[in-house]
């Protein structure tokens, strides 16, 4: 197939081709390996079992795939379409070896790639977005307790859900108000995320970068009490990664302060914890979380795209164990280069 026209539908249907990918990817694993059930076949791709099913029920509904006890094989109008759909499930193959390369390196139990370089294309964003949205449902099975940052991809992320059946969950704030775009705060994301889950929120009335005495002075009052009492219990916790001096740039840190963070090593913020190269935190406010308690307490998934953020999701992920990182192929193939 022709890899101008496969650019151009990635382009024109990005969303869309994923589902084609994977399917092609099934019909192609499923010539090699048939006859083979799902499961098998779901451990093989490494990818979840419900997935897989989902495609081979979609591709036996369109005549390519047939099923019997022994397993999955290609019927001969599959057998007919089997180039192109090798030619489609490249694409899927390299980016699902990026993700099982990223696992295993960064110790995250389930990666997301998307397809481009956010740091060269603003749309990679909306994709990564998409992502987020999708993944999210997956990790919040049997969750009471949602806790999520703030920041734009956030933001896109809480647009991209799509309302399904009401999820019986409350969404809290996991920063305080930390200036800048009111869509973008932690807590009008927290209630954007309740209201596309069906789900319910609650408000922190606590802002960022107050004093350790000023802090817990506030965190006495009842309506604060309450929320951070619901953060120490999150199920999951959902958050963006920044490159460090980025961070300190769009929170007008002074300069005295930002140069004393680059001369700690400062590589990455996330949740006002500033880490270094080797995952050690150097620096950070007053955060809600105690940095023992990430990824122990509950599942931590990060999100963070493109080229630049590389460095800064290899320091973040070298502090916790994270069960979830979604990003693209800018920043998978620089960590996997340096790693």
């Amino acid at each position: 197939m022709d890899t101008s026209i496969l650019s151009m539908l990635f382009q024109i249907a990005p969303d869309l081709m994923e589902e084609v990918e994977l399917r092609a990817l099934v019909m192609e694993r499923v010539a090699a390996l048939g006859p083979i059930g799902r499961r098998a076949l779901a451990q093989r791709l490494h990818l979840p079992e419900r997935e897989v099913r989902s495609a081979a029920d979609a591709l036996k509904a369109a005549g390519c795939l047939e099923h019997s006890a022994a397993g999955m094989t290609l019927t001969a109008q599959g057998r007919s379409l089997l180039e192109p759909a090798r030619a489609v499930s490249r694409g899927r193959r390299s980016l699902a070896s990026m993700e099982l390369s990223l696992s295993h390196k960064l110790g995250v139990e389930r990666v997301c790639v998307v397809h481009g370089d956010a740091d060269k294309d603003d749309s990679v964003m909306s994709e990564v977005s998409k992502a987020v949205a999708r993944q999210i449902r997956f990790l919040l099975q049997s969750t009471h307790v949602l806790a999520v940052s703030g920041g734009r991809t956030l933001a896109m992320a809480a647009e991209a859900i799509t309302p399904a059946a009401p999820m019986e969950i409350t969404v809290v704030p996991a920063q305080g108000g930390t200036g800048g775009s009111i869509r973008e705060q932690a807590n009008t994301l927290a209630e954007e995320f309740a209201r596309r889950l069906g789900g319910e929120s609650r408000m922190l009335y606590l802002p960022d970068g107050l004093s350790g005495a000023a802090a817990d002075e506030m965190s006495r009052l009842p309506q604060v009490r309450e929320v951070l009492d619901l953060l120490q219990h999150a199920d999951v916790l959902l958050y963006g990664i920044s490159p460090a001096l980025a961070s300190a740039v769009r929170k007008n840190i002074g300069m005295n302060e930002r140069e004393n963070l680059m001369r700690h090593g400062a590589t990455a913020e996330a949740l006002g914890f500033y880490f270094s190269a080797k995952g050690e935190i150097v620096s950070g406010g007053y955060p809600l979380f105690r940095a023992q308690d990430l990824g122990v307490r509950c599942k931590a998934a990060a999100v963070a795209a493109g080229t630049s953020r590389a460095e800064a999701i290899i320091a973040v992920c070298a502090h916790h164990k994270h069960r979830l990182l979604v990003t693209d192929e800018g920043a998978a193939r620089t960590i996997l280069d340096r790693i």
